[in-house]
């Protein structure tokens, strides 16, 4: 496997995440968020949030111009409710991809998520199954600008609905460049030195979870959330492939919605809070893809 295929797959393994995905700009990655507690603005109840992410993920080239992708991520929510006990929401997920070159401008790319998003208090079942689909058309209007434009089906938003989808690629200097997946994802980052990089980053995250009835005395019944949020990030580079990220970030919107046999009864919002996240990850920082390319 050449260098360029690893920074080429790499990058677009972004697209199998929703979340920052899973598997985002890295080969393997673990992260760790803490939101602060916040107040419902229906009820004046609280709630305060940890997460945990965990990805690896491999290209696999096939032929000249197709390069396979399998990944798999796991997703946890620990969540903490004023008026009630903590209980642990959990997303184990398969990724099985394809990119596909057809020229040197044109390319596409698929991807199907299947796993599982639940408490799994009860035996699992049809309802903890999560599927998401993934398909974009990219174009390549020079060495410093690539972009692409598809669609996402996943239940980001609480509902299992299509988005629309964009995919950009933007080096506007030597050290400065803007990468993201819309709608997971979306940074700017400026390279002080070898070892430091200052970025903005904003991410969409979301998710729909069984809730057992033996848990929670309902049949049927799921939890979905949406949350965006904005900040400051700082990455480390402790060489080209191994880096270290600490962010923060406003929670400017959260959302909670409870389905009953996919009827949806309840919906809140949290208010906005400040929350903080740190990420290892494994892979090729990208800032030298252009030389490595050549």
């Amino acid at each position: 496997m050449n260098a360029k295929t690893l920074l080429v797959a790499s990058f677009l393994l972004s697209v199998t995440s929703a979340a920052q995905a899973q598997v985002s700009d890295a080969l393997a990655s673990t992260s760790f968020e803490y939101f602060p507690s916040a107040k419902n603005d229906a009820t004046g109840e609280r709630l305060r949030l940890n997460v945990l992410r965990v990805a690896a993920g491999v290209p696999i080239p096939v032929a000249k111009r197709t390069t396979l992708l399998a990944a798999a991520s796991y997703e946890m929510l620990d969540v903490h409710p004023s008026d009630s006990a903590s209980f642990q929401l959990h997303a184990p997920k398969l990724t099985v991809g394809v990119i596909q070159g057809f020229s040197e401008r044109w390319g596409m790319m698929a991807f199907g998520d299947v796993g599982f998003a639940s408490d799994f208090s009860d035996k699992v079942s049809s309802e903890d199954a999560l599927l998401s689909v993934t398909a974009i058309g990219t174009y390549k209007l020079s060495q410093s600008f690539t972009v692409g434009l598809g669609g996402v089906y996943d239940r980001r938003t609480g509902k299992l609905a299509p988005l629309p989808a964009m995919l950009l690629s933007w080096r506007i200097s030597e050290r400065a460049r803007v990468r993201g997946f819309v709608p997971a994802h979306v940074t700017a980052e400026y390279r002080t030195t070898d070892w430091l990089d200052l970025g903005i980053r904003a991410s969409f995250d979301g998710n729909r979870f069984h809730l057992g009835e033996e848990k929670f005395g309902v049949p049927k019944l799921q939890l979905a959330y949406s949350n965006l949020e904005l900040g400051p990030k700082v990455t480390f580079n402790l060489s080209d492939w191994i880096h270290f990220d600490v962010y923060a970030a406003g929670a400017v919107y959260r959302r909670y919605e409870l389905f009953h046999d996919d009827e949806s009864y309840a919906k809140y919002k949290l208010s906005p809070v400040m929350a903080y996240g740190a990420r290892f990850w494994i892979g090729p920082s990208q800032w030298k893809a252009a030389e490595a390319a050549k």
